[in-house]
């Protein structure tokens, strides 16, 4: 077998990177195809077609009849971790420090043409020790925020450019090997480069699990539960309810006329008002309180450790507010009223039954008018009015 010379082991890591970085752009490619793609997926799009062509600046600067007149290769570099961080903070939505790391990269990608080359080598491990490791506190906040762990990995890349360029340095301006010192800061950056695509890929595909894991449970307008997180939320509750015999009651809450509303003014305001009962409900729900949209205009509030009498005062009161706090939409108030049916039991039950009965009392209360509240204990049925209904 021929004997593989180092120049050879170079040309075949700087293939495997190219390789690496082709394969980030096509699965970035395909991820903006979808029909919600992940957050900051541009940023990484412009970060990895961006470092494809640093790499192969790279690779030309090592040809000696290739002459270039601008350190092309660290000011990729430089822009590059810029990107990045820019990506990361989008990612994790936090916006802070753009402007100041923004000028902290021009000053540096404007002082390659006033540096010697060896003085550039610093300026860029340095620039891109500052920048990277900045994008490692934005990834390690949102790794723990959302319990990714993709953005764990690029955090473990950031760590290591913060450690390993500072070492570079001291190879070169204390110990006066700049070789080793050029080397040790080659090593150092393409494995972080590594680590941030198996992060960024690792990333979104958490990302996506979780965002169907959601889908199975939660109600993608409100963000509320649906009826199958409903019985899994409760589950606890309910029988804990049946050990020790203590009350639940349930809210159903409908409201009126969505239909007309909906026909009328289009269904994005209808979104909205659903939005809007939605986030006003969850403002009046206890911690222990379970809150779901269990139909297009429909919402079940399960009370646990309370009665029908404390159930239905609070029915009253959620009437009473939608009715008076008409919601504003682009300068016109639109009135929005709901009919609520209440239900109560004590003891063993499950989500199915109290949805039934309180479902049972909000339709006695539409068709008495609505904006009303009705109640159903022990199988007979009260409707509620206000006096100035009756």
């Amino acid at each position: 077998m021929q004997q593989i010379h180092p120049e050879n082991w170079f040309v075949m890591y700087l293939g495997l990177i190219f390789l690496i970085t082709c394969a980030m752009m096509l699965v970035v490619y395909v991820l903006s195809g979808a029909g919600n793609p992940t957050s900051g997926l541009g940023l990484y799009t412009v970060y990895f077609m961006a470092a494809l062509l640093g790499w192969i600046a790279f690779t030309l600067q090592q040809v000696p009849n290739v002459p270039m007149l601008v350190d092309i290769p660290a000011v990729a570099s430089v822009i590059n971790s810029y990107v990045l961080f820019l990506a990361a903070g989008q990612r994790a939505e936090i916006k802070r420090g753009r402007y100041l790391l923004g000028l902290i990269c021009l000053i540096a990608c404007l002082s390659v043409f006033f540096l010697r080359p060896r003085d550039i080598f610093g300026m860029q491990a340095a620039t891109a020790a500052i920048l990277l490791g900045a994008t490692g506190l934005l990834c390690g906040w949102r790794s723990w925020q959302k319990r990714n762990l993709g953005d764990g990995i690029t955090t473990v890349a950031a760590v290591l450019m913060v450690l390993g360029m500072p070492a570079a340095l001291y190879l070169w301006l204390v110990q006066g090997n700049y070789p080793q010192a050029q080397a040790v800061a080659f090593g150092v950056y393409s494995s972080a480069y590594v680590l941030v695509a198996i992060g960024f890929l690792a990333s979104v595909l958490i990302d996506y699990q979780q965002s169907l894991s959601h889908l199975a449970t939660e109600d993608s307008l409100t963000r509320l539960l649906n009826h199958r997180g409903l019985e899994s939320a409760l589950h606890i509750t309910l029988a804990q309810a049946a050990r020790q015999q203590l009350p639940t009651a349930a809210i159903m809450v409908d409201i009126d006329n969505f239909k007309v509303l909906n026909t009328n003014l289009g269904n994005e305001t209808g979104d909205q008002v659903i939005r809007h009962i939605a986030h006003y409900l969850q403002r009046v729900s206890r911690d222990s309180d379970v809150l779901a949209r269990t139909g297009g205009d429909e919402y079940l509030l399960i009370l646990p450790n309370t009665d029908v009498d404390g159930a239905r005062l609070l029915a009253e009161r959620i009437r009473e507010d939608i009715a008076a706090r008409p919601l504003l939409v682009n300068q016109q108030r639109i009135p929005i009223t709901v009919s609520l049916g209440v239900a109560g039991t004590t003891g063993e039950t499950d989500v199915d039954m109290l949805s039934l009965e309180a479902d049972r009392a909000m339709y006695l209360a539409k068709r008495a008018g609505g904006n009303r509240v009705a109640s159903v204990e022990n199988k007979p049925i009260h409707l509620r009015t206000h006096a100035s209904q009756a």
